[in-house]
């Protein structure tokens, strides 16, 4: 972010009006005009014909001029040079000046400049007792060594101050990039540049906007306000306020935080952000979303606190997330206590009481660990007191899966295949299906409790189809009406469906939030209803 140039070239601007360069006690004429003569009525002086003026070391040079000693006022007019210590000079068409009140106007293709810099305008003001220069009707400052412009409706200088004013279509350029804005200010004694109304920072790379921003230039620090965003060619990031450390390289983002990286096809959200690009590290907090663009779904990640690195090529290497994870993603929903994602080896790993959802399966484990392909879930393995649970329709019954540890194999979302190892068990239910009528009546026969050192199951559609039993199988199959409370389900069962996501905007709002939201959205309805019926 280049905005500490604009501030250079400003502060340099500062070469208009020294003040008293033009409030001594008088004004000598130099000898060597053509013609000077008294005007009785008016009492002014006519001069006319190589006319220099002089006051300390400042000279006036024109075609022709009234000097009025009692009003205390020069009119000067044609090929007007004002020159200060042949560092300062100012040229115009007609000039102004009332030595009484330090006041001077300029009129006519107004040039002033110095070793460095040069302004045109039609004309400008300048108030010597106040010690402020106006141009109110377009002016153009442009750098004499470099392709600097800055272009304003009204500019205000305050030499000693420091303070520059800029208003109305500022445009800056250079060969770098481009700013337009409504307002500029800067400050040469804190080197702060400010900002305000609708503005836009550009070059080849990037577009960045904000309706209120600065920039320290002693510091190389800034901050973006109001709908601020910066987008770049692969990266958008956008927030409420979006500070930059040149230094540091360091962005922080401050409500509603909107990050999108259309290369990795990732992006994050959050009311706090921190990235650093120094150590290719992020930090989001406050309603954090993690998001991966596939192409037929997005992976919804949120948590607490986020964490993000990328590896030299800035690619995604690792997400961490703490506290409160919950997971989102068409068929597959997840929550746990917290969560690392490695995006290089396509493994996620969810801690502390996990369970994941997929379509109709519910399964959950001391610790759960996703296995991808492709970016699509190839296998999920359970650690200790793995549990695989499906709900039989309209009823309160489960059929489960547990065991020491488990291997489910997945097309896509969906479980094709779990493998029991260790102190494994099934409980399911047998039912058989008949077509009454065109009506197919769904008729369970009983409960099938198995035991078995190991155990593999086939499963289509999320139902138990294909049971393999190794080692000692011990299995009992009950009627319905002798199912036996103590073995209906598993020592470790517990279902948690009130838990599983329903959406990405479910995941992020507590509860308050939830019905603050509802109350708005029934008030806007509430409204809307009433307009309509006026109408």
């Amino acid at each position: 972010m280049n905005i500490l140039k604009i501030a250079l070239f400003v502060g340099g601007a500062i070469f208009l009006f020294p003040k008293n360069a033009l409030n001594q006690e008088f004004i000598e004429l130099i000898e060597g005009s053509d013609e000077l003569r008294l005007d009785g009525k008016t009492g002014n002086y006519i001069v006319k014909g190589n006319v220099i003026f002089k006051k300390e070391n400042t000279q006036l040079y024109c075609d022709s001029a009234y000097f009025n000693i009692v009003n205390n006022t020069i009119r000067a007019y044609g090929n007007i040079h004002l020159n200060k210590q042949d560092t300062l000079n100012m040229f115009c068409d007609s000039l102004f000046f009332d030595t009484k009140k330090e006041y001077a106007k300029l009129y006519g293709n107004v040039r002033v400049r110095d070793n460095e810099y040069k302004l045109t305008t039609d004309s400008l003001d300048y108030d010597i007792k106040k010690n402020v220069g106006i141009y109110k009707n377009k002016g153009e400052i442009t750098s004499i060594k470099s392709n600097d412009q800055l272009n304003s409706v009204i500019g205000y200088f305050y030499p000693e101050s420091k303070q520059f004013n800029f208003r109305n279509e500022v445009v800056y350029k250079n060969d770098e990039f481009t700013v337009t804005t409504d307002t500029l200010q800067f400050n040469g004694l804190s080197k702060k540049a400010f900002f305000f109304g609708p503005t836009h920072i550009m070059n080849a790379e990037s577009n960045m906007y904000c309706e209120k921003g600065w920039y320290n230039l002693n510091e190389n620090v800034g901050v973006l306000e109001q709908n601020a965003f910066i987008d770049r060619n692969e990266l958008f990031i956008a927030a409420d306020s979006l500070y930059y450390s040149a230094i540091d390289s360091i962005y922080i983002g401050k409500y509603n935080v909107n990050i999108l990286d259309t290369t990795n096809k990732v992006g994050f959200n959050g009311d706090y952000a921190i990235n650093d690009e120094s150590k290719n590290f992020s930090f989001i907090t406050g309603h954090a979303l993690a998001k991966r663009f596939d192409d037929e779904d997005t992976l919804y990640i949120h948590a607490d606190t986020l964490y993000n690195y990328l590896d030299t090529t800035r690619a995604p290497k690792l997400l961490q997330a703490f506290n409160g994870v919950k997971i989102f993603r068409g068929d597959m929903q997840g929550v746990c206590d917290s969560l690392t994602y490695d995006r290089k080896l396509g493994e996620m790993n969810m801690y502390k009481a996990p369970t994941l959802w997929a379509k109709k399966a519910q399964l959950s484990g001391d610790t759960i660990s996703i296995y991808e392909e492709n970016n699509e879930i190839q296998r999920a393995f359970l650690r200790k007191n793995g549990l695989v649970i499906t709900h039989v329709d309209s009823t309160n019954y489960y059929n489960q899966v547990a065991g020491t540890s488990m291997n489910a194999l997945f097309d896509s979302t969906a479980i094709r295949r779990v493998n029991i190892e260790g102190n494994a068990k099934t409980i399911y239910f047998l039912e058989e299906e008949n077509e009454n009528d065109t009506v197919i009546i769904v008729e369970r026969k009983g409960m099938n409790r198995i035991y078995a050192s190991n155990i593999s199951l086939g499963f289509s559609a999320g139902e138990i189809e294909t049971a393999t039993y190794r080692e000692s199988p011990d299995g009992m199959l009950y009627p319905m009406n002798d199912i036996k409370k103590e073995e209906e389900r598993v020592e470790q069962f517990k279902w948690s469906i009130d838990n599983r996501p329903l959406s990405w905007q479910d995941m992020i709002y507590s509860p308050e939030e939830k019905e603050t939201i509802i109350s708005i959205y029934r008030n806007l309805s509430y409204f809307k209803n009433i307009v309509f019926e006026q109408l």
